[in-house]
C-alpha cells in the first residue's frame, strides 16, 4: 500500500514552479474544461491563456494558436520557456536572438499584432510533441510578459526605467496634464524643479522652441562636480534626472538605442 508523499527531512523544499504545477494537476478536470471554454468564447484576455500555456509546458511542444477555427500562429516551448513564435500556420524555429531579453521583444511585437488581430475574439490551442529546441533564443513566460509591458508603455517611460537604478533624482512629467512623478532627497529635487520651471517659462514665450518639444530632444547639464541633469522631453512628457557623471555615458547610448 503506498503511503502519501510527504517532505524527507533535510530535503530542499519544492520550487515554486513545482507546486504551481502540482496545484495544476490537481485541478479538477471541469475547472480546467471550463478555463479553455471561457478562452474558445473570448471572455479572457489572449495574452493571458498564451502566457498561461507557456508557463505550463515542461516538454518540449508546438502549439498552435487558432483564432476562431483559423490557425494564426505557432509557437515551439519546453521548460517553461518560449523558444519560437511565428505568425500563421507553419512553425519557425532559430530566428530569436540568444539573449532572452531581446527574444522577448522580438516575441512581445509578434504577440502585440496577433492580439489585434484577435480583436476579442476567442482563440483554442492544439498541442503535439516535437523535437527538442536547438540554437534558437528562447525566454521564460515572465520576460516576455515583462517585455509586453514595456512595449505598451511610452520610449520616455522606458527611458527611465533603463535610469532608475542609477538616478538620485527625478521628476517625470506625463502627458495631458498629470501630477508629476518625483523621488529623491529634496535639494536634488529643488533643483531638478528649478530646471523644470525655467523650461516652462521658456517655453510660454512667443516663438520659443524649448522643451517639452515634439521631437525627442536631451540635454545634459554639468550643475556640480558631482551631480549631472538630464533633461529628456518626447512629445508631451519631460523627464528630468539627477544623476552621477559615470551614469551619463551609458544613459546616452540608451537615449540613442531608443530614439535614434
Amino acid at each position: 500500500m503506498t503511503s502519501p508523499a510527504r517532505q524527507l527531512p533535510g530535503a530542499e523544499p519544492a520550487t515554486d514552479a513545482l507546486h504551481q504545477a502540482l496545484r495544476q494537476l490537481a485541478q479538477p478536470v471541469q475547472a480546467l474544461t471550463a478555463r479553455a471554454q471561457r478562452a474558445a468564447a473570448g471572455q479572457e484576455p489572449l495574452l493571458d491563456a498564451l502566457l498561461r500555456e507557456i508557463g505550463e509546458t515542461v516538454l518540449p511542444r508546438e502549439i498552435t494558436l487558432c483564432i476562431g477555427q483559423t490557425p494564426a500562429a505557432v509557437l515551439t516551448a519546453a521548460h517553461r520557456r518560449l523558444a519560437g513564435l511565428s505568425l500563421g500556420g507553419t512553425a519557425e524555429a532559430g530566428d530569436a536572438p540568444e539573449d532572452p531579453a531581446a527574444a522577448a521583444r522580438l516575441f512581445a511585437a509578434r504577440l502585440n499584432r496577433l492580439e489585434a488581430a484577435a480583436a476579442g475574439t476567442g482563440v483554442t490551442f492544439r498541442r503535439r510533441p516535437c523535437a527538442a529546441p536547438q540554437g534558437a533564443g528562447s525566454c521564460t513566460a515572465a520576460q516576455l510578459q515583462e517585455a509586453l509591458a514595456a512595449a505598451g508603455r511610452s520610449p520616455l517611460s522606458s527611458f527611465r526605467s533603463a535610469a532608475a537604478p542609477q538616478a538620485l533624482a527625478w521628476i517625470h512629467c506625463g502627458p495631458g496634464g498629470q501630477a508629476p512623478d518625483t523621488g529623491g532627497p529634496e535639494p536634488l529635487l529643488n533643483q531638478l524643479q528649478a530646471v523644470r520651471s525655467t523650461f516652462a517659462a521658456s517655453a510660454a514665450r512667443p516663438g520659443s522652441a524649448r522643451m517639452p518639444a515634439r521631437k525627442p530632444d536631451c540635454l545634459l547639464l554639468p550643475v556640480s562636480p558631482d551631480v549631472r541633469i538630464l533633461a529628456a522631453s518626447h512629445e508631451e512628457e519631460l523627464l528630468l534626472l539627477a544623476l552621477p557623471p559615470a551614469a551619463v555615458p551609458g544613459l546616452i547610448e540608451t537615449w540613442n538605442s531608443l530614439f535614434s
